[in-house]
């Protein structure tokens, strides 16, 4: 009888077992597969996050690369109006004497009585004290020529008192190119 029962209880358990391993199999294969769904749900949203990083990624160095290329059109035409600008100068500087002499007549309209002139070591040979003495008793003025010479290209220095007009090239081509330099460069570049 008791062999009855250890086989009653043995068999009872074996059931219990074998239904335990069944519930746990059935368990564990939904645990697995609610598993499988989520990481398959992690893995799309990672797909789309990465792509969409990846497509930012994307713009921002399409939009870096534009600026540096405009950065580059910059400078590319910056250099192309300070070459032409150069050029300006330099002809000037290099104008005919008669021309170059109306020139300076010109800037000397704007001296004033008593003024002291300056120029450039360059222009020795043309501006002369018979020059300056000329233009000056033309407007009715006196002016005096220094002894001294100006760093400039070309152009005059106008002082008196203490003050100073600067009639240099190089002032009045600045001048003229802020003055010109968006009609210059619209015709240039469109």
């Amino acid at each position: 009888m008791s062999e009855a029962i250890v086989a009653k209880i043995l068999e009872d358990a074996r059931a219990s077992v074998n239904t335990a391993l069944s519930e746990g199999g059935k368990a564990a294969a939904k645990t697995i597969a609610d598993a499988q769904n989520e990481a398959s749900i992690l893995l799309q949203k990672s797909m789309e996050d990465t792509a969409a990083l990846r497509e930012e990624i994307i713009r921002r160095r399409i939009s870096v690369a534009n600026l540096e290329v405009r950065k580059l059109m910059l400078a590319a035409k910056k250099r192309v109006l300070d070459r032409i600008f150069a050029e300006a100068a330099e002809k000037i500087a290099s104008l005919p004497k008669d021309r170059y002499l109306a020139l300076i007549r010109g800037m000397l309209n704007q001296a004033e009585d008593g003024d002291e002139v300056r120029i450039c070591e360059r222009d020795a040979g043309l501006i002369t004290k018979e020059f300056i003495d000329g233009c000056a008793k033309a407007r009715g003025i006196r002016l005096t020529l220094s002894s001294s010479y100006a760093d400039i290209r070309g152009g005059i220095l106008l002082s008196a008192g203490g003050m100073e007009k600067n009639l240099s090239l190089e002032v009045e081509m600045a001048e003229l190119r802020e003055r010109l330099e968006p009609e210059v460069a619209a015709r240039l570049f469109g």
